[in-house]
């Protein structure tokens, strides 16, 4: 059985459970990514493979791994011979500049703090590592985006006063009514209340039973819209990752669990996404990515991140990707 048979069937995690290899050299072995390897330790690799699955058959693999680090043998390097007495001679120069430099530093520092002028160095310093901690501290808080929309501005209270002018009392006038003519008003102002009362009582009744009718329809009308555009937008519910070219490795990360799942496939394999935020890593490999709404083709052999929801399926930068996950990698 060969190496990529045994990845497919038995998968990455297992593999490194199985034979403590990391994942990343076992994808390093597939992908055949010698450059990344030493020939020490892939013919190790190879060896606690044989160890550990006795059908497997890595003779081809091993091959190659010899062809490729002889055609990538440095070059020897020239050997010099150096007498006992140069590099004691070396040694006593290097002393010498050493304390020539040191002696040159203390000159330095000395008419510094001669001239007065020490203290404002040392401020200045202080003033720049400050500024490289501020930009630093902005650079891990805050995205670019957040960053260009953000804007200071210098608010200035204004009080408001307010002066009173003092109003001259108005003239009381004293008129003289009898209590005949007090009770034919009072009556007759009675008379007017009720009948006001009355006209406002079914005014109102009129007013809040047509209220009732145009808020109800509009909200029938605005209930029949958000209805029709729900059922109108695509729901996105399985991510399809078809590898085109080969053994492909593939990774999500559940944004709220934070749990990850890597896959080593050749064949079409769906996942479902269960309406959840995930991340999307793709190894080097040509790859199609087929949802409910579009699909995405990738022709060419590097690492590709995704962002995928229920809405959409986005492409990001590394950057992106990292912000993301927490300024992490994988």
């Amino acid at each position: 059985m060969q190496f990529s048979e045994i990845m497919d069937k038995s998968g990455v995690e297992q593999v490194s459970s199985q034979t403590n290899i990391s994942i990343d050299n076992l994808n390093n072995l597939v992908e055949e990514n010698f450059e990344k390897l030493t020939r020490v330790k892939s013919l190790g690799f190879l060896l606690i493979l044989e160890r550990e699955y006795k059908d497997i058959d890595v003779s081809e693999l091993r091959e190659r791994v010899k062809i490729y680090f002889e055609e990538h043998k440095p070059a020897d390097e020239n050997v010099v011979m150096v007498s006992k007495d140069s590099v004691t001679g070396a040694s006593y120069d290097f002393s010498f500049f050493k304390w020539f430099i040191v002696a040159a530093l203390f000159s330095i520092g000395l008419y510094l703090y001669t001239q007065g002028n020490l203290d404002g160095v040392m401020k200045n310093m202080e003033d720049k590592k400050d500024f490289f901690d501020d930009n630093k501290a902005l650079e891990s808080n805050v995205t670019d985006k957040e960053a260009k929309n953000v804007l200071v501005e210098n608010s200035h209270q204004e009080e408001l006063v307010t002066i009173a002018t003092p109003v001259a009392p108005a003239e009381k006038k004293i008129t003289l009514i009898s209590q005949e003519a007090k009770n034919d008003a009072k009556h007759h102002k009675n008379g007017i209340s009720e009948a006001e009362q009355s006209t406002e009582s079914v005014v109102k009744e009129v007013v809040e039973s047509a209220e009732g009718v145009v808020k109800k329809t509009v909200d029938e009308v605005v209930s029949a819209e958000s209805a029709k555009t729900d059922s109108s937008v695509p729901k996105i519910s399985t991510i399809t990752i078809n590898p085109t070219r080969g053994t492909l490795w593939f990774g999500f990360i559940n944004l709220d669990t934070k749990k990850k799942r890597e896959f080593m496939k050749k064949t079409s394999t769906p996942f479902d996404i269960e309406g959840a935020r995930w991340l999307l890593v793709t190894g080097h490999g040509y790859v199609d990515i087929v949802s409910d709404i579009n699909t995405i083709e990738l022709a060419d052999s590097k690492k590709h991140y995704f962002y995928i929801d229920s809405k959409e399926v986005k492409t990001l930068s590394k950057r992106e990707f990292r912000r993301m996950n927490g300024r992490r990698g994988w």
